[in-house]
């Protein structure tokens, strides 16, 4: 059994049947459920910063925990600027700018590098704490994300979620997923 991507002339890659299907399942996936995820990444965050400074406090090292809570605010204040710039960058048809938005990218993640290497240079526990905090909030995304996906996968392929719509899209107009009948 070989590798989903098949190989065509000139070297090129294409998908696999199986895999066009994947894409073209999780193609529909609501903006709405993208807001879901960012605000459940944010309320984890703030469960982990309160939970972070409980631990190392108790633990004898606060300066850790408030790096953890430096390096969530961080995380989130830079996701919250990544979702302003792609909208600010984007054309009413969704291409992107990718010049301005690429330095816009450049300057944030370089912003915060500075900041976590001046700590851990300065106040070590506390820049141990804020690359912690930098790592858990991608953790908890993609945790967030990969939950929400699959779940919204489940009920596609259950028939609860309306396929995308098209010609011969399956089901009513009214958005239930569900055939009449």
């Amino acid at each position: 059994m070989g590798w989903p991507w098949c190989q065509v002339p000139g070297g090129a890659h294409r998908p696999s049947h199986a895999q066009n299907d994947v894409v073209l399942m999780l193609a529909d996936f609501p903006v709405l459920y993208v807001d879901l995820i960012v605000r459940r990444t944010i309320a984890s965050c703030i469960g982990l910063a309160v939970v972070a400074l409980a631990a190392t406090v108790l633990l004898g090292q606060p300066l850790a925990g408030i790096g953890v809570v430096i390096g969530l605010a961080g995380a989130v204040g830079n996701h919250r600027l990544f979702q302003l710039s792609t909208a600010r960058y984007s054309d009413t048809e969704g291409h992107l700018d990718r010049k301005p938005y690429a330095g816009s990218v450049a300057a944030r993640l370089g912003g915060l590098t500075v900041v976590a290497f001046a700590l851990l240079f300065l106040v070590r526990p506390m820049g141990f704490g804020m690359v912690g905090g930098l790592v858990a909030f991608q953790v908890l995304l993609m945790m967030n994300a990969l939950g929400t996906l699959w779940r919204y996968q489940r009920m596609q392929l259950s028939g609860n979620v309306p396929a995308a719509r098209g010609a011969g899209a399956p089901g009513p107009a009214d958005g239930t997923g569900q055939a009449d009948g």
